[in-house]
């Protein structure tokens, strides 16, 4: 054997044994990176609450027929401001499309005061007007989704509690009020939302709502006979509200998911 086999023989085995003890050794390669979240989506059920600012105008034409000195009539007619504001709660369900089209629907339930903010008295004094004592609605929401951002318009049914409200009096003669009745009408609007959170939201939404308004007849006290009928009771509603949004009903719920 020469010297230089015996060298390269050497180099070649510690070369070997260099090896063998590296692949024994633990491995330091970096894990991998965690998955990233899914994207935030709408879809999903959501309930909340909201707070309102209301104000519009409230209309009525009014027959007022009086018995001094004879028998006279009056035709009247009357438009008095009105504001005030709303508490409540809305709830509803939101279903996302391919192309980012987000279709709602929404119902809320609302304590309203909102009255007249001027009673004194047009024409003859007849300065009636209609106070709105609850609000409710049951609307279609068709929005856009920027991400987190979701602009919308809105529209629907609109129903609420109304009841006359202001100076009842023409002629001497003083008209006891009317009774409250329930009424049906229109809402539209628009609103943006945006998910500060993966579950809770704001927004802020501007909505226009138009009812008839009260109407009823009243004996006024002494010798006089008033029939009113509303003409239009249009409210402007500006609202913020915070939302939480529920991804399935089992969560709803407090049930686990069943994979349905």
């Amino acid at each position: 054997m020469t010297f230089r086999t015996f060298i390269f023989g050497a180099f070649a085995s510690i070369l070997a044994v260099s090896a063998a003890s590296a692949a024994d050794l633990p491995s330091y390669k970096a894990p991998p990176p965690p998955p990233l979240p899914p994207p935030f989506s709408w879809e999903g059920f959501h309930i909340g609450v909201s707070g309102s600012y209301a104000g519009g105008v409230s209309s009525q034409y009014s027959n007022l027929y009086a018995l001094q000195p004879g028998l006279l009539v009056f035709p009247t007619s009357n438009s008095i401001g009105t504001s005030g504001y709303m508490v409540g709660y809305q709830n509803g369900y939101n279903w996302v499309f391919a192309n980012r089209i987000v279709v709602g629907y929404e119902s809320e339930y609302n304590y309203a005061n909102v009255r007249a903010t001027n009673t004194n008295g047009y024409f003859t004094g007849v300065g009636a007007s209609s106070r709105l004592q609850w609000f409710g609605a049951e609307r279609l929401r068709f929005g856009y989704a920027f991400g987190r951002i979701l602009p919308y318009i809105t529209g629907g049914l609109a129903y609420g509690k109304v009841s006359p409200y202001g100076q009842q009096w023409a002629n001497g003669s003083v008209f006891p009020s009317s009774r409250a009745v329930w009424q049906a009408g229109f809402t539209v609007g628009a609103g943006v939302e945006y998910a500060v959170l993966d579950n809770w939201t704001v927004k802020a939404e501007y909505l226009f709502t138009r009812m008839k308004g009260a109407s009823g007849a009243s004996i006024g006290f002494p010798f006089a006979y008033r029939v009113t009928t509303g003409n239009n009771l249009d409210t402007h509603i500006a609202r913020i509200g915070v939302n939480y949004q529920v991804k399935s009903f089992g969560a709803l719920i407090g049930m686990p998911e069943l994979g349905l």
